[in-house]
C-alpha cells in the first residue's frame, strides 16, 4: 500500500515548533544567536501574509526575510516528510513538559533546567505539587518565597486563557487602568503615561500589559497604582516599578521612568524583541550600546566610551540612528528596519480618514438599534455615507432580509436620504445586505434582487469546517459573481474561540484582485478578519480593502480603531482602503465592477 502523506501544518503550527525548538536550546544554554534564529524564524512565519505550504511548493521558502539555509532545509523537511529529525532529537533530550515550565511568570530557563535535571521535574503540574510539598527549597538557591512565587505563577498562569488575552478585552481594561490611575492623583503628577509592549503594537492577543509614565514622584505614582481597586493582587512594589495582578489574571506592569529616558524606555518597551535586537544592532555599528535608558558610547570613532546621549521622544533616537521613525505596528521585524534607513516607510491609515462604513445591521435582522438610530449614531460619528446591510434570509437570524423586505428599507432609506438633503447634510444611507454564500457556493439571494442594491457583502457563516477544496470553490464563485462588491469576514475565525477556515485565502485574493471584488477587515476585535499580514498581501495583489465594524448596535461603532490598527499592521494606506474615498468615487469604484 502506498505510504500516507504527512500531515499539512498551517502557519501557527509550523511557527509553534520552531518556536518550541528555540526554547529547548535556550534550556540546553545553546549559543544565543542560534537561539535567536530559531525564535525569530518561529516569529516570521506566524507573521507571513501567505501559506507557507504555497510558498514550499513554490520553491520559495529561502525568499522569506531570515529564513537561511539550515532553517530553510528544516522547513522543507516538516512539509514534505511530517517531521524534523532536529526536533524529534531535542525532544527526547528535553521534555516538552519542561518547556512548558517556562510558561510561568518568573519560571526562566536556568530554573526549569535545574527542576528538571535536579528533581525530576517534567511539567508544570509535577512543578505545583513539589512547590506545594516543600522539594523546590531542597534545591540550592531556591527557598520558600520561592515557592511561593511559582504557585502564585503557576494560579495566574491557569487563570489565562491559552497564555493571551484577546485584544478587544486588554485594550479596555489597560486603557481604564491608566484612566483610574491619572484620577487618583493631583493633576500633572504624571507628565506622560503610555501603554506599551504588544498593546502599543496593536497584536491580536496580549500576555501582560506594559504601562511606562514619566513622574518627578515615583513613590507616590507606584502607592496610586499598587491602591488601584482593580489589583487583586500585588506581585512586585518597587520605587520605579511595580506589578499587579487583575481579577482575570492578566499581570500589569507599571514602569516609571526620567523624562530624558522617555524615548529609549518607550522603543525598548513596545518591542517586539525582533525589532529591538534589529535597532540595537544598528546602534551598535555606529558605536553605540542601546538599553531602555540612554545610548552609550561603546568603540565610537569619536568618544570616549561611555559617554551617554538621552532623548526625550523615540523620534529623536530613531532619527540619531538615521531612521525614520517606525509606527509601532509595524515593529515585528517585517522589512519596516530597511524601510526605515530608506525613509520610505509608508503614510499609514489613521482612524480619520475612514469616511464611511459598508457593513453594519439593524433591527431588520439581527441589530439592537433602528435604521434610524444607527444613521444617527453614524452622523455623530463624523461619517459621510453608511450602508445597511442586514443579514439574508436563510441563515437562522430572526427576520432576515428577502426582497419584500429590502423594498421596505429601500423606502426607508428614500425618505431619510430626503430629510438629509433638505437639511443641507451630504450623510447619505445605502442599501445593502450581507448575503449568506450557501454550503454550495450560491447565494442567499437571487441576482435579480442583489442587482437592485447599492452595495452587497457576501460572508460565510455556516459549514467553515468544509475541506479546504470545497470552502475556496464556494467562496470563489461568490467572489466572481458580479453582484458581490465586498467578501465579508473572510475566514470567519473568532479570536481564542473558533479557528478560521481551512480556505486557501492565496487563490482567493488572487481572484479577488482580477474582478475587483473589494476585501473586508472586521473591526470586531472578536474577529480581526481579514488580519494583517493576509491584508498585507491582499494590497500587494492588487485588492483593494475596507475596514468595516460589522456593528450590531450603537455601541458597536466604537469597534473602528481595531479595524484600522489591523490596517496599520498590513502596512495599509489609505489608498488601499476603499471607504477612505468620497462617497460618489466610493460608490464608482463598485459600479465599476457591475
Amino acid at each position: 500500500m502506498p505510504s500516507a502523506p504527512p500531515p499539512r501544518f498551517n502557519n501557527y503550527q509550523v511557527a509553534e515548533i520552531f518556536d518550541a525548538i528555540g526554547d529547548m536550546l535556550l534550556i540546553l544554554g545553546d549559543n544565543r544567536f542560534k537561539i535567536i534564529a530559531y525564535q525569530n524564524a518561529a516569529h516570521t512565519i506566524e507573521e507571513l501574509n501567505r501559506d507557507i505550504n504555497s510558498i514550499h511548493a513554490a520553491g520559495e521558502l529561502r525568499s522569506i526575510p531570515g529564513i537561511g539555509q539550515a532553517i530553510g532545509d528544516k522547513i522543507d523537511e516538516l512539509l514534505t516528510t511530517g517531521a524534523i529529525d532536529y526536533y524529534t532529537k531535542l525532544s527526547a533530550q528535553v521534555p516538552i513538559g519542561v518547556v512548558e515550565m517556562m510558561r510561568v511568570p518568573d519560571v526562566g530557563p536556568k530554573s526549569a533546567r535545574r527542576l528538571w535535571e535536579e528533581l525530576n521535574i517534567t511539567g508544570v503540574e509535577e512543578m505545583k505539587v513539589a512547590a506545594q510539598t516543600g522539594r523546590i527549597r531542597t534545591l540550592k538557591g531556591f527557598g520558600v518565597k520561592s515557592e511561593e512565587r511559582i504557585l502564585k505563577g503557576i494560579e495566574l498562569l491557569a487563570r489565562r486563557q491559552d497564555d493571551r488575552t484577546p485584544l478587544g478585552d486588554a485594550r479596555p481594561l489597560a486603557d481604564g487602568l491608566v484612566a483610574d490611575l491619572l484620577a487618583a492623583l493631583p493633576p500633572h503628577t504624571i507628565q506622560k503615561i503610555e501603554v506599551a509592549g504588544s498593546l502599543r503594537r496593536w497584536r491580536e492577543t496580549i500576555g501582560d500589559v506594559d504601562i511606562l509614565a514619566v513622574s518627578q514622584e515615583p513613590v507616590a505614582v507606584m502607592e496610586a497604582f499598587r491602591g488601584l481597586p482593580q489589583a487583586v493582587e500585588i506581585l512586585g512594589a518597587g520605587e520605579r516599578k511595580s506589578s499587579i495582578a487583575l481579577p482575570s489574571g492578566m499581570q500589569v506592569d507599571l514602569r516609571v521612568v526620567e523624562s530624558r529616558h522617555w524615548g529609549p524606555a518607550l522603543a525598548y518597551f513596545t518591542g517586539s524583541q525582533a525589532h529591538n535586537i534589529a535597532v540595537r544592532e544598528m546602534a551598535q555599528k555606529q558605536g553605540w550600546s542601546l538599553n531602555e535608558y540612554a545610548l552609550t558610547a561603546q568603540d565610537h570613532p569619536q568618544l570616549p566610551d561611555g559617554t551617554e546621549r538621552y532623548f526625550e521622544s523615540e523620534e529623536e533616537l530613531y532619527a540619531f540612528l538615521g531612521l525614520g521613525w517606525v509606527a509601532p505596528e509595524l515593529r515585528e521585524n517585517s522589512g519596516e528596519m530597511q524601510a526605515a534607513r530608506q525613509h520610505s516607510l509608508p503614510r499609514l491609515i489613521e482612524v480619520g480618514d475612514i469616511l464611511g462604513e459598508l457593513h453594519s445591521h439593524t433591527t431588520f435582522s439581527d441589530g439592537k438599534n433602528s435604521m434610524e438610530e444607527m444613521a444617527a449614531a453614524a452622523q455623530a460619528a463624523g461619517y459621510r455615507y453608511w450602508n445597511v446591510s442586514d443579514h439574508s434570509i436563510g441563515l437562522g437570524i430572526t427576520q432576515g432580509v428577502d426582497g419584500e423586505r429590502l423594498l421596505e428599507q429601500r423606502r426607508i432609506i428614500d425618505r431619510l436620504n430626503h430629510g438629509y438633503a433638505e437639511a443641507g447634510s451630504d450623510f447619505r444611507l445605502l442599501l445593502g445586505t450581507e448575503v449568506e454564500i450557501l454550503a454550495d457556493g450560491s447565494l442567499g439571494l437571487p441576482d435579480a434582487v442583489l442587482g437592485g442594491l447599492d452595495v452587497v457583502v457576501a460572508s460565510i457563516h455556516t459549514g467553515l469546517r468544509q475541506e479546504r477544496e470545497k470552502i475556496t470553490q464556494r467562496c470563489l464563485a461568490a467572489v466572481r459573481n458580479p453582484h458581490v462588491d465586498i467578501l465579508g469576514h473572510p475566514t470567519g475565525r473568532l479570536i481564542g474561540r473558533r479557528e478560521p477556515s481551512e480556505i486557501d485565502l492565496e487563490r482567493v485574493l488572487q481572484i479577488a484582485a482580477e474582478t475587483g471584488t473589494i476585501v473586508e477587515i472586521n473591526a470586531n476585535p472578536a474577529r480581526l478578519d481579514l488580519n494583517a499580514p493576509y491584508a498585507r498581501r491582499a494590497a500587494e495583489l492588487g485588492c483593494k480593502l475596507v475596514i468595516n465594524c460589522d456593528a450590531h448596535s450603537v455601541a458597536e461603532l466604537a469597534l473602528l480603531p481595531y479595524g484600522v490598527h489591523t490596517a496599520r499592521r498590513g502596512w495599509l494606506t489609505p489608498a488601499d482602503v476603499i471607504n477612505t474615498q468620497p462617497f460618489d468615487e466610493m460608490l464608482k469604484f463598485l459600479k465599476d465592477k457591475r
